[in-house]
């Protein structure tokens, strides 16, 4: 029987993932979260939470968490648009992954000056991801600030689906808002229906660290979650700021925020998808920002798929891309190699490609950049064949004591498959200037060559009239 092997980072024994559980059920049961709608409140008394209305406090027995953890579906399909862009989830390889969101700064492709988002750069990075056969499915990674705040979700899920064939990961701040682009996905897909069954779209809600609940958020992954529509809780936990100063407290904050959002989720719509999620670091204890180069995010981040994994459900752990520019292909390398321990936890699914100055601002050649070296960061994320033949006994026994294997058949029949060779670049033009400009004629070849799957005349005549209905309703 061959097995595969691959390289991992585990950071939780088995009774250490028992005690963060439990832990977190104390949590929900005696302390209780924050939960700012009163439309979640009593969707959660109804089923057996005790509220405390004028504090905003629930209180979740752990019955109801444990029902959650049951009723919660262990697999899930994140649907393109193009059904060959389907994404079966826990993922057998390589994590999934997608742009980073929803930056409203982006370094001009032009002049390189630091400027506001518009719509024209989400289609860009939309073409430029559907391009790409790394990129597996695309997060609006800017933001059309040139357009009205409660509407700027709607029409950034409305130009994602015009310009990629993918799925979309996108977040929903409002019950309205949720709405809205749940009739934008079921034109596209023919119904509400079609599409509980073919979501080709998912929503990243954040909570508020620690264990609070906005309204607007509560509110639509409620609305969502009654859709079928796929949610991805992103805690964002900061150890040391928004989490107690230590990696089992801050994994503890995360776990915690997770259970609190399933419980709405399956309050909302019993067997009601979700994806565990954790974008957790430290803080930088001099300034309080996010630290994505801190030696505890590959930590946090084992942990929170260790976490997902104990209650058999998908993950999205930690964040995927180099956060800054290299100034050369060996600056690239030196950057994979932390990609690579990052995700030596082995989640399904990540977001992070393009993004600058923690995620920020943005970059249309970062992206190329971020695909390259996380190529090289596969070396160390392979798996690898374990069986009588890799083992090498033969081998072993052809070559004896003192001898040398360069000569043998299994040697040339092996090396090209578990010796790292590549030493250039793949997607970048391996020649053409520095690194950074060579990613920009990539882009520049992609943005005039590639023409993403269009979307149907009737179907884009109706996005355009519930994006006319969106804004009479919302502003």
């Amino acid at each position: 029987m061959i097995k595969l092997a691959f390289g991992r980072l585990i950071l939780l024994s088995d009774d250490e993932l028992e005690h963060v559980h439990e832990t977190s059920l104390r949590i929900l049961q005696e302390i209780g979260i924050k939960v700012l709608s009163k439309k979640v409140q009593r969707l959660l008394a109804e089923n057996g939470a005790e509220v405390d209305s004028p504090r905003s406090i629930v209180k979740l027995p752990s019955s109801l968490v444990e029902e959650a953890i049951k009723k919660a579906p262990k697999e899930i399909v994140l649907c393109g648009r193009n059904p060959k862009f389907d994404l079966k989830l826990p993922s057998k390889d390589y994590t999934y992954l997608a742009l980073s969101g929803y930056a409203s700064f982006i370094r001009d492709f032009k002049t390189g000056e630091k400027r506001m988002t518009k719509t024209s750069d989400l289609r860009d990075f939309a073409i430029l991801s559907d391009y790409l056969d790394q990129v597996d499915f695309f997060w609006p990674i800017v933001v059309p600030t040139e357009l009205p705040p409660p509407i700027q979700t709607v029409h950034g899920l409305a130009i994602s689906f015009e310009h990629t064939g993918k799925h979309v990961q996108h977040e929903a701040l409002s019950e309205k808002q949720a709405k809205w682009q749940i009739k934008l996905a079921s034109a596209i897909v023919g119904d509400k229906e079609k599409l509980r069954k073919r979501p080709i779209f998912s929503s990243v809600n954040c909570s508020v660290s620690p264990l609070l609940f906005e309204e607007g958020s509560s509110e639509a992954i409620v609305e969502l979650a009654k859709a079928g529509i796929p949610v991805v809780p992103m805690s964002m936990a900061l150890c040391g700021s928004t989490a107690p100063a230590t990696i089992a407290g801050t994994l503890t904050i995360v776990n915690t925020e997770n259970l609190a959002s399933l419980v709405i989720l399956e309050c909302a719509n019993p067997g009601a998808p979700m994806i565990y999620c954790g974008e957790s670091t430290s803080a930088d204890m001099m300034t309080g920002d996010i630290n994505y180069r801190a030696p505890e995010l590959p930590l946090i981040a084992a942990g929170t798929a260790q976490m997902a994994r104990f209650y058999g459900l998908p993950v999205y752990a930690t964040q995927c891309g180099l956060d800054e520019t290299p100034e050369d292909l060996e600056a690239l390398i030196e950057g994979s190699k932390w990609l690579a321990l990052a995700h030596l936890g082995h989640g399904d699914i990540s977001g992070g490609l393009g993004s600058l100055e923690n995620a920020e601002s943005s970059a249309l050649e970062q992206v190329v950049l971020d695909v390259e070296a996380w190529i090289h960061a596969r070396a160390y994320l392979r798996t690898f064949s374990v069986d009588e033949d890799t083992l090498g006994f033969d081998a072993i026994s052809k070559v004896g004591p003192g001898g040398n294997f360069l000569g043998l058949k299994h040697t040339l029949d092996h090396f090209q498959k578990e010796i790292w060779l590549k030493k250039g670049t793949t997607i970048i033009p391996s020649t053409g200037g520095s690194i950074v400009e060579r990613a920009k004629e990539k882009v520049r070849e992609i943005l005039s060559t590639h023409v993403p799957p269009k979307l149907e005349e009737d179907i884009r005549r109706e996005i355009s009239q519930i994006l006319r209905q969106c804004e009479k309703d919302m502003l």
